[in-house]
């Protein structure tokens, strides 16, 4: 009778160890995780005139959503989830290879809206060792973000306030437009250390030298 109850036990405990293995090999690696990223080349630069146009017009395609399984890999979403009562999908952007680091850029989407962007780039050294993660261009009805980041994952960020023909918080966005942006910020990051996916934290203050309403041409 002992033998009898011995034997299911054993094929129990055979065929758990199977299903771990089934589980381990089917768990994303990171080079899966690099794979949902497109290739791209340093320096890389945001458009302000592109980021405008999607505010104001909707017309940003919607992007391919990462999968849940993938958010392993960016340990910052939780932190950043707190900023927002809203879901995060990340939508893969691009993915930079410099001698030491791997990085990648994604939008940190919320909702269903196209129109607002929150680019966030994480860094790894090349074992794929998380090191951190920076806030780095943008844009919402109030503040628009560019940066240019350079071959050694320097970020230089300028922040926009955008001025409306027509206050926003009345009339919304239907029937109006962007009729300027004024320099309100400029840093720049080092983007291999520990940082925020969702807001600058200003390490250093620059007071814009340049005339402060700048028009779209000269933001770009």
């Amino acid at each position: 009778m002992k033998k009898t109850t011995a034997i299911p036990t054993i094929l129990l405990t055979i065929a758990s160890i199977f299903a771990f293995n089934a589980n381990a090999q089917d768990a994303p690696t990171f080079q899966d995780f690099l794979a949902q990223f497109p290739a791209a080349t340093l320096p890389y630069n945001f458009s302000a005139q592109e980021l405008q146009g999607q505010l104001e017009n909707r017309t940003a395609a919607k992007a391919k959503r990462m999968d849940w399984g993938f958010y392993q890999f960016l340990p910052e979403l939780e932190r950043s989830a707190q900023f927002s009562s809203m879901a995060v999908h990340p939508e893969p952007v691009a993915k930079f290879e410099t001698e030491n680091n791997i990085a990648v850029l994604y939008n940190i989407a919320r909702g269903l809206n196209r129109g607002t962007k929150t680019y966030t780039i994480s860094v790894f050294d090349k074992k794929g060792n998380y090191i951190g993660s920076h806030f780095v261009a943008g844009v919402n009805p109030n503040t628009l973000t560019v940066a240019t980041i350079d071959e050694n994952l320097n970020a230089d960020v300028k922040e926009y306030k955008i001025n409306w023909a027509s206050d926003f918080r009345e009339v919304g966005l239907q029937g109006n437009q962007v009729t300027g942006l004024t320099l309100t910020d400029i840093q720049t990051l080092e983007l291999t250390t520990p940082g925020n996916p969702d807001q600058i934290e200003w390490t250093s203050r620059a007071t814009p030298q340049q005339d402060s309403s700048a028009n779209l041409a000269k933001s770009k």
